[in-house]
């Protein structure tokens, strides 16, 4: 299993097969759409959407936020109607804040922010895959190209938005959680559930287990986060929470209802797959009716596939279902979201090295990094009608994703292990 060969070819020969198709498929991708925006840019010389968007704009919402945050803690902060829009809850708003305050130099932090936690990502990683028995070079050599490689990370640095906070909590819940640590695991998921709302449902992982305590461990800390954070954008709570409130429906109003190019070719949500489909939409009124009825649906989706499927499954097949639903069931979810796939895709990773061993892989393993290999790639180039689907491209692929972690058990070691305790030892390949 091991390759201690300098050369790449080598490297690449000893990753385990369903790594080696993820990967191929991944740099395929790649290929065809920078010849397409290759083709499209020098020789036909067209403009959007018909270029690739990572290439035009840059650092759109840390640059275009700064001018309403001139206005932090003060009733204009909300009122000036000069300001791009804001509509996010009061803890992302405070982080914004936080990284304004290195103005003219909150790009350089905010960069920086981002390198040390994929580094850190990447070396846990890297030393868990290295533990559980893939080469060294072979290890680094895969992590580097596929983090290169890899559109969700790259969207994320174009737009600068503050998923990256959202994705660091879950991420660490995950790990938490896999290491048994189940206080901060929850701890983690109530804070990320105060900045972006649909992480709450990792904590369904405790519920599993019926660990009550921690789930209210958990609301507490999103709780401990909210009520600061609203008295900092504005100091009186009560108007912070209705004044950030009104900034949301505006955002419901002028987005959510609509469908717009470019939003809906980075919308890979099941809400944005209607609105991309159906042409044209129906007035604004009906609309709101629509998403509405659209979120009650989605509740109880959830709460009836969760007791009836998700709870029954291994660990690593119920943090695949919690994070594939919580970037698909959003009225919006943009393409930064996808950086969420990156825990569920590195468990995928180990339990495939762990396996490799054992000659024999789960079944729907191939068919997994199949899915995630067309979701870390871009399909803008996919246009028609000058519209581009990349967006429902994805979120065509998250429901097979979703499906498949429905349907098929990823377990480590004992493959047909019983019980979710013995279906996934993460804790012990990361130690």
């Amino acid at each position: 299993m091991k390759s201690n060969s300098p050369a790449a070819t080598a490297s690449f020969t000893a990753l385990p097969r369903p790594l080696k198709i993820f990967l191929g498929m991944d740099l395929g991708l790649l290929a065809i759409a920078v010849a397409c925006e290759v083709f499209c840019r020098f020789v036909l010389k067209l403009a959007y959407p018909y270029r690739f968007p990572l290439l035009n704009e840059h650092f759109l919402d840390l640059l275009n936020e700064y001018p309403r945050f001139q206005h932090f803690r003060t009733l204009l902060f909300f009122t000036d109607a000069t300001d791009p829009l804001c509509m996010y809850p009061a803890p992302v708003l405070v982080i914004y804040r936080f990284f304004f305050l290195f103005v003219p130099h909150q790009l350089i932090v905010f960069l920086s922010f981002i390198a040390l936690s994929f580094l850190v990502a990447t070396v846990l990683l890297g030393r868990a895959l290295i533990h559980s028995g893939l080469g060294v070079m072979t290890t680094w050599l895969f992590l580097g190209i596929m983090l290169l490689t890899s559109y969700p990370l790259w969207f994320e640095i174009r737009q600068s938005n503050m998923e990256i906070t959202s994705w660091v909590f879950v991420s660490l819940g995950v790990l938490f959680y896999l290491r048994s640590k189940d206080y901060s695991a929850a701890t983690c998921f109530g804070i990320a559930g105060a900045l972006k709302i649909f992480p709450f449902l990792y904590l369904g992982l405790l519920l599993s287990h019926r660990k009550y305590r921690q789930i209210v461990a958990g609301a507490l800390a999103a709780i401990a986060v909210s009520l600061p954070s609203l008295w900092l954008v504005y100091p009186n709570i009560v108007e912070s929470w209705k004044l950030t409130n009104e900034q949301i429906a505006k955002f419901r109003y002028r987005v959510m209802l609509v469908r717009s190019n470019p939003q809906n070719s980075f919308d890979h949500s099941i809400f944005g797959l209607f609105k991309a489909l159906f042409h044209p939409l129906p007035p604004k009124p009906v609309m709101d009716h629509l998403l509405t009825l659209y979120l009650a649906t989605a509740v109880v989706f959830v709460l009836v596939i969760y007791f009836l499927r998700i709870r029954l499954l291994p660990v690593a097949n119920q943090i695949l279902c919690f994070c594939v639903l919580s970037i698909l069931l959003p009225p919006t979810s943009f393409d930064y979201t996808l950086m969420h796939l990156y825990a569920p895709w590195a468990i995928l990773a180990l339990i495939t090295v762990q396996a490799a061993r054992q000659g024999t892989y789960p079944k729907g393993l191939l068919a997994a990094f199949t899915c995630f290999a067309i979701l870390f790639a871009p399909e803008t180039e996919v246009i028609f009608h000058h519209w581009s689907y990349g967006g429902q491209i994805k979120a065509v692929t998250l429901i097979v994703l979703f499906v498949i972690a429905l349907r098929f058990p990823f377990a480590a070691g004992d493959l047909e292990a019983e019980g979710h305790d013995e279906a996934f030892r993460l804790s012990e390949a990361a130690s």
